[in-house]
């Protein structure tokens, strides 16, 4: 019998009351499930063996046998959702609970984990936004820019100590001046759609890539880019000595250059372990690319459910269950021995100052004061903060292992009466502008936020029209960690929109030197250097660095949290049962 027909079945003797005994013969169970009595007997069998009640009959004709229902429509519509969510039979489990998404999405939320279905390994995940189309040349935020290396790949690789590794390049070599860089392309490259992954492919995108606002900064110099049979050929104007490091960006990702000019629908085309299958309003599905040039992913699929009521942002792979050939499901307990990693995170939030604003900007005394005063600590011990802030820590320069810079009180001075704040819509970032803004009206400043979407707050920036004379935003740190703290100095122009012009010429004096004179295994120490300066002279105030949490079940293995707090999903495996004796 078919599971939604005995529901039907079960349904109906709900009429008598479930979780209390029932006695009553068994022709009056048949005339409630509107059968024969001998059709009756294998319906109450049927619902007996599938654990939904308990059925002791009496032998003898019109003896009252004891029936008890085990659960309420409800609790078994939900029971059984759960099972069609582990079978991967989504849209049954919604179908069954009539289309209620809050219950859908609480079984979603319990069953977020790995499943083993014939043979395969799959990871569910419920995630408390949309995400954005996933898109390596637009403004994104931390979680798309994870995605964006799980679906694209770089012509080179960089990991934080600055070195410089193949992806789909599997050899490059650059002259004596290193102003001319030529790269050596895998053989039978291909997008996930099947088309040809080509050299001619690869300087089309970088010819259009070098048009758009926020790659000119750090694109200047290159004059043109070549194609022969196997190679691209980059010609610079200036040298650059570590120009593969910086092919190795998130914003290098190669893609079909015809994506950079929009897409009809969020499923992108890209180029790395994984493809994305389905991106819509509900939930983002990834599959492995048997396509891929290197090691094949260890996981099959991840389903990535997008829920407004996901209250935190720290991934759980903790529910665990495998199914077995013969359909039989074991499920492990969720809560034994689950492993937890933490990390504070490269990179900050950050204030800056708007030289660009509406009003007349701050003089230097009212600077240096007001950076004084604005406290993260006194943040942290704001009473509304959500616990995703409160869990963070105070920054003391942009990254947490450079040195510590502690401000001290600058001398008092009168603030402007009034100051506005730009923020886009974070969670963490809004909830920093609500207390710096009670901060500031303790100074006496009335204080107004104005929110915006990451996109549009990119594009105010990098077209002069961003006027607040306080902007917070994030700085985003990726796995390549040298290139990635040159390129937001280089060429982020919410910070650069922010800075005096004599302040960015300044910077882009010193970040040429960078390029010209060393290789990325050497940057951090010249950008430390670089960047404590424009604290120390109040151009940008770090705030916090946030605590990254990623939990996950016993039975996984190869699990390591990432620079954006994700597992690395192409790497996560699980042990199998011990065999029985």
């Amino acid at each position: 019998m078919k599971d939604e027909r005995a529901l039907q079945y079960y349904e109906r003797l709900l009429s008598l009351g479930s979780e209390r005994e029932h006695y009553l013969p068994l022709y009056e169970v048949a005339d409630i499930l509107c059968t024969t009595t001998r059709h009756a007997r294998t319906v109450i069998q049927s619902l007996h063996k599938r654990g939904w009640l308990a059925w002791n009959p009496k032998v003898g004709r019109n003896q009252r046998s004891s029936l008890t229902l085990h659960f309420d429509s409800k609790s078994l519509r939900q029971k059984m959702g759960r099972e069609l969510i582990e079978q991967g039979q989504y849209e049954s489990a919604f179908s069954l609970l009539h289309g209620d998404q809050e219950q859908f999405s609480q079984l979603l939320q319990q069953t977020s984990g790995t499943m083993v279905r014939e043979g395969q390994l799959h990871i569910q995940l419920t995630y408390q936004r949309v995400f954005q189309p996933i898109l390596p040349h637009t403004p994104l935020r931390n979680s798309e820019r994870f995605l964006v290396r799980q679906v694209y790949s770089c012509l080179t690789a960089c990991d934080h100590e600055g070195k410089v590794s193949p992806q789909l390049a599997h050899h490059w070599r650059a002259n004596d001046e290193h102003t001319e860089w030529c790269f050596y392309l895998r053989p039978r490259l291909e997008f996930h759609s099947g088309t040809p992954l080509t050299p001619e492919t690869v300087a089309n995108l970088f010819n259009k890539l070098r048009l758009l606002p926020e790659y000119q900064q750090e694109l200047a110099h290159l004059e043109a880019v070549h194609f022969g049979h196997q190679t691209v050929t980059f010609l610079l104007s200036q040298p650059d000595v570590s120009f593969d490091a910086l092919l190795s960006d998130i914003r290098y990702s190669i893609q079909p250059p015809e994506q950079v000019n929009g897409l009809v629908s969020k499923v992108v085309d890209g180029s790395g372990v994984f493809r994305v299958i389905e991106h819509s309003s509900d939930r983002l599905r990834l599959e492995a690319n048997d396509r891929y040039f290197g090691l094949a992913a260890l996981t099959d699929t991840v389903t990535i459910w997008q829920l407004d009521e996901t209250a935190t942002e720290r991934i759980e792979l903790d529910y665990s269950q495998v199914t077995a050939s013969d359909g039989v499901i074991k499920a492990r307990n969720r809560s034994i021995e689950s492993h937890t990693q933490t990390r504070i995170e490269n990179g900050c939030l950050y204030a800056l100052l708007n030289a660009s604003s509406s009003s007349d900007a701050m003089n230097a005394a009212q600077c240096a004061y007001l950076f004084s005063v604005l406290s993260p600590n006194l943040i942290l011990d704001d009473p509304e903060l959500n616990p995703l802030s409160r869990a963070s820590i105070p920054a003391h320069n942009v990254l947490p292992s450079w040195t510590k810079i502690r401000r001290r009180v600058a001398q008092k001075v009168a603030l402007p009466n009034k100051l506005s704040i730009a923020v886009y819509d974070h969670l963490v970032i809004l909830d920093c502008a609500r207390a710096i803004k009670a901060q500031l009206e303790s100074l006496g400043v009335t204080c107004e936020i104005h929110t915006y979407s990451l996109e549009a707050l990119h594009q105010m920036a990098s077209q002069g029209r961003l006027k607040e004379e306080m902007i917070i935003a994030s700085f985003i740190v990726d796995d390549n960690l040298p290139v990635s703290v040159f390129r937001w100095l280089c060429s982020d122009v919410v910070l650069r929109h922010g800075l005096e012009p004599s302040s960015q010429q300044w910077l882009d004096a010193q970040l040429l030197n960078v390029r010209q004179q060393h290789e990325a295994r050497h940057y951090l120490p010249e950008l430390e250097s670089i960047a404590t300066t424009l604290l120390m002279e109040n151009q940008l105030l770090p705030l916090f660095h946030h605590r990254q949490t990623l939990r996950w079940g016993r039975v996984l293995q190869g699990v390591t949290i990432t620079d954006w707090s994700w597992p690395d999903f192409s790497s996560v495996w699980m042990d199998e049962e011990p065999r029985q004796q």
